[in-house]
């Protein structure tokens, strides 16, 4: 929250300006800091004195409070003089770490601060508010020539709304550019001169039960130390079984350990593992259903390697999260004083406020804040701002992120991390996004249309009305969270947005482009800001990966593809670091797919009524986790795709709008495979069929029970239909149930290839 306050001084002074520095004079003014400053402080009179170069021309002096006060001075920190010229008590105790107070008290100025980030905080707050100095990303800032800087009248009083300020953004991990804009979180490149940061150490930075307990260490003597599902303990996919005594120790030493390596942080996690598989053991069990939570054992487990470690390092934070299983807060146990739970978001709808939304996780997300809140003061946040899936595709939640913020702020929560697109730079919007969140977690009472038109004038330069109008429109669509949702997950043929306003968009992008031809730093913000449609339209237009025609016709890429294509992967090299997708197997395919575009290999006009699909072609859901593409030398080709039993739903697809086919005919798909069956155990094998999402119907559903499968790779037929783009082959292991893959009747699935039959 920002606080402001006004003292009481007489009104001719309140009255005077005050000119820092004028073009072409002498310098007025004199930078004073304490001669123990801290490297904060230091860089602050440094950053302060460039900056007002750079605006004016004028380069201010730089003393210590040793010498004797200045005519004019501007005065950081706690000199030896601030208290005199205040009038009062210069203590900056209250202002916490990042708190600062900014006051005229003519003919000097004091910008006072503590010496953490306070002072430097202050600093930048004089260069932005009244130098007009905007950091918006490391390559686009805004510093004016001034023909003369001068100061209002100003006593104002400011204290950060959360003590952690993570905009995680991967150009804003920038030491620089995130301490200009008061974002203070572990992932920011933030070293002394910048005041650190609220940091987790000893590497244990969330899901680290697998680090401090490891399976692989232990299973195979102490299986009792994890999961137990079904009655048997379980060593992939597992967490740990937090009432058994062993495990305690061995956790609570091994963060002891780490804490004793790196006693400067602040945090350390304690965390579930980033799965599924809670312990159902008796003794688990009966805590949870005694705390109606899973987050009972957690909480409980968790406060007792707080106690331990508060023993020998009372200073330090143990964090947990509050996520999937765990986000419903226990009945009873309350987390410790040195206890952080951190409550997630994934599952919600973030097209408008968390508190705003009707869709279901939304409200059950609300109940859940304010749970948490009733039974701590150090709640964190873990919230999502970007598209996992298609971190570069239109993801319109601009206008939720500061009801957000202030949701946040109202229950009480003091750290806020919220996770963009981390791996490369211009996703959707992202450099509006992250200056957005940086300016709210500060203070999320800042009117938004204000910095909205700031951002847009000074980034777009006289492209601005056009990406305005453009982003207005997008923004439009999702007006329905129950029917529409907007998740970190979606397709980005998702219907929500029309294919004509694409084609829309595209236009006002062009003449973006072309209001800020005569402009170079504008220009190159407009080329990579277009990236999301031309992703957009890419994505949505046929881009056959797979023949199967009794056509003559040639099924070629578009002339409007290829160029799209062309283009996309010359925008990338221009800039040089841009991520398409959390995952790496996607950003490099669609990679691949692109470079094939823009330069397709020639083939013949004859048609041909049978394709052979292998299985690299075919989409992964979660990969690592749910499967994997691996080595085979069963497989026909060596290659496999491997689907893991931990996950029957419909894992691996072939999506229909990569395949070339005859409108209105007849197919026929089917799929090589093979099972490895668990020993000793019935069940269902896989199942597969052809899904169509636009009439929820589906073709050829089958499923085959372990007692009908031999070994080795076999033939099934799936389904015989008549195809549309939309349609989409699936296949999953046998389905369990939600306990987990113990109770699957396989071990694995591999999928050699598919192979598609024009039947009429």
């Amino acid at each position: 929250m920002t606080v402001l306050a006004t003292a009481l001084v007489p009104t001719a002074l309140l009255a005077q300006n005050l000119t820092l520095a004028t073009r072409g004079q002498p310098a007025a003014y004199t930078i004073v800091r304490p001669v123990a400053a801290s490297a904060s402080q230091i860089h602050a009179a440094e950053e302060l004195q460039a900056f007002t170069e750079q605006m004016t021309g004028v380069r201010l002096p730089i003393v210590t409070d040793e010498e004797a006060l200045p005519t004019k001075a501007i005065l950081l920190g706690e000199t030896r003089y601030t208290a005199q010229i205040l009038g009062g008590p210069a203590d900056t105790t209250a202002l916490g770490e990042d708190g600062f107070r900014i006051k005229s008290c003519p003919p000097h100025l004091v910008i006072l601060g503590g010496p953490l980030r306070g002072t430097l905080y202050g600093v930048y707050e004089v260069l932005e508010r009244f130098g007009g100095c905007h950091w918006y990303t490391t390559w686009h800032s805004v510093i004016p020539n001034l023909d003369a800087w001068t100061i209002p009248p100003v006593d104002q009083t400011q204290k950060p709304a959360f003590a952690m300020r993570e905009s995680f953004w991967f150009d804003m991990f920038d030491g620089d550019l995130a301490a200009r804009n008061k974002c203070n979180g572990n992932a920011m490149r933030l070293g002394d001169k910048h005041g650190g940061k609220v940091r987790f150490g000893g590497g244990l930075f969330v899901h680290t039960a697998n680090v401090l307990c490891p399976p692989e260490e232990f299973f195979v003597t102490h299986p009792e130390y994890f999961s137990e599902i079904n009655g048997k303990r379980v060593k992939d996919q597992t967490q740990l079984c937090l009432t058994n005594p062993d495990v305690l120790k061995i956790v609570t030493s091994r963060v002891l350990e780490r804490i004793r390596k790196d006693p400067g942080a602040k945090l350390f996690s304690v965390s579930q593992n980033d799965w599924l598989n809670f312990c159902t053991c008796t003794a688990c069990k009966a805590i949870d259903d005694r705390e109606q939570s899973h987050a009972g054992t957690m909480i409980t487990f968790v406060n007792q390697v707080a106690e331990a470690v508060e023993k020998e390092f009372p200073d330090v934070w143990i964090e947990t999260l509050a996520y999937q299983y765990t986000r419903k807060p226990p009945r009873t146990v309350h987390p410790r004083h040195n206890v952080v739970p951190r409550l997630c978001s994934i599952e919600c709808d973030f097209s408008r406020p968390l508190d705003q939304s009707t869709f279901a996780q939304n409200r059950t997300f609300v109940d859940e804040i304010r749970g948490w809140s009733a039974m701590t003061d150090k709640l964190y946040v873990w919230d999502y701002v970007t598209n996992f899936n298609n971190y570069i595709g239109p993801f319109p939640n601009v206008l939720a992120l500061q009801g957000n913020a202030r949701f946040f702020r109202d229950n009480h929560v003091v750290g806020v991390f919220e996770e963009g697109a981390y791996q490369g730079r211009h996703a959707d919007f992202a450099e509006l996004k992250a200056w957005l969140l940086a300016k709210w977690l500060w203070n999320p009472d800042l009117p938004a249309e204000p910095l909205l038109d700031q951002f847009f004038a000074d980034y777009y330069g006289a492209a601005a009305p056009f990406v305005r109008r453009y982003f207005n429109e997008l923004h439009a669509f999702y007006n329905d969270p129950v029917a529409k949702p907007l998740c970190i997950y979606d397709d980005i043929a998702n219907p929500v947005i029309p294919d004509d306003f694409y084609a829309r968009a595209a236009r006002l992008w062009q003449q973006a482009e072309a209001a800020v031809k005569d402009s170079p730093a504008h220009a190159y913000n407009v080329r990579m800001g277009a990236i999301p449609v031309m992703y957009a339209r890419l994505g949505r237009s046929p881009a056959f990966d797979v023949w199967v025609t009794g056509d003559a016709r040639r099924y070629d890429a578009a002339l409007e593809q290829r160029k799209l294509a062309s283009d996309l992967l010359a925008r990338f090299k221009e800039a040089g670091n841009i991520r398409i997708s959390e995952s790496l197997q996607r950003h490099e395919d669609t990679l691949a797919r692109w470079a094939a575009l823009a330069k397709p290999v020639p083939h013949t006009a004859i048609g041909q009524t049978r394709a052979i699909v292998e299985d690299t072609l075919l989409s992964l859901g979660n990969r690592g986790t749910w499967g994997d593409t691996v080595a085979d030398p069963l497989a026909e080709d060596g290659s496999a795709m491997k689907l893991y039993n931990t996950h029957y739903e419909w894992c691996t697809t072939l999506p229909f709008s990569r395949v070339a086919f005859d409108a209105g005919r007849t197919y026929r798909i089917r799929m090589r495979v093979r099972v490895e069956k668990e020993p000793g155990k019935q069940g269902e094998a896989f199942w597969a069929g052809v899904y169509d999402p636009k009439n929820k119907k589906g073709y050829g559903e089958i499923d085959r029970k372990t007692a009908d499968i031999t070994d080795g790779y076999q033939w099934y037929d799936v389904a015989e239909w008549v195809p549309q783009r939309d349609h989409y082959f699936w296949i999953g292991p046998g389905r369990f149930d939600k306990q987990g893959g113990a109770t699957s009747a396989i071990q694995a699935i591999y999928i050699d290839k598919l192979e598609l039959l024009r039947v009429d």
